[in-house]
């Protein structure tokens, strides 16, 4: 299915490209709540776009990246065979760690699994994301346009 974004991506990868794009955004106010004192309001907005990141990776990302076709590898430009293993490790790298941070954050952990230096795990976390993001907004460029 063609996409909307009017590039050579499937209707997924549009999603999906849009998808990451608003939770970086999401990510970018709830620290925005953290640094104002709302602590409440930061906890839901960063635990919320967690999810909505989750069901983009689950649901969107890894069926779109199994559903590659081997002819559609052959012209690939060569940047796009650094930039897409680098995206699918820090983004798994800040899926997994985010989640934690979450879980922590929510206490939905045992208290011996929680971590106390809250900003620094946060900060790592929102910097991973962020990488991750900014990186696969790059392989879709480079691989739809």
């Amino acid at each position: 299915m063609n996409g909307f974004l009017g590039t050579k991506a499937t209707f997924a990868r549009d999603i999906s490209l849009i998808g990451s794009i608003l939770v970086a955004i999401a990510f970018i106010v709830g620290a925005y709540l953290a640094v104002k004192g709302y602590y409440t309001a930061h906890r839901w907005v960063q635990t919320g776009a967690a999810g909505v990141n989750l069901a983009l990776v689950f649901g969107v990302m890894i069926p779109s990246l199994l559903n590659v076709s081997p002819d559609e590898n052959l012209t690939l430009p060569t940047a796009a065979f650094v930039a897409m293993p680098a995206h699918e490790v820090i983004g798994t790298v800040a899926m997994v760690f985010g989640v934690y941070v979450v879980l922590v954050g929510n206490k939905w952990l045992p208290q011996r699994w929680r971590f106390t230096n809250y900003k620094l795990f946060m900060r790592i976390a929102f910097g991973l994301y962020l990488a991750a993001t900014i990186i696969g907004v790059a392989v879709y460029v480079l691989i739809h346009t």
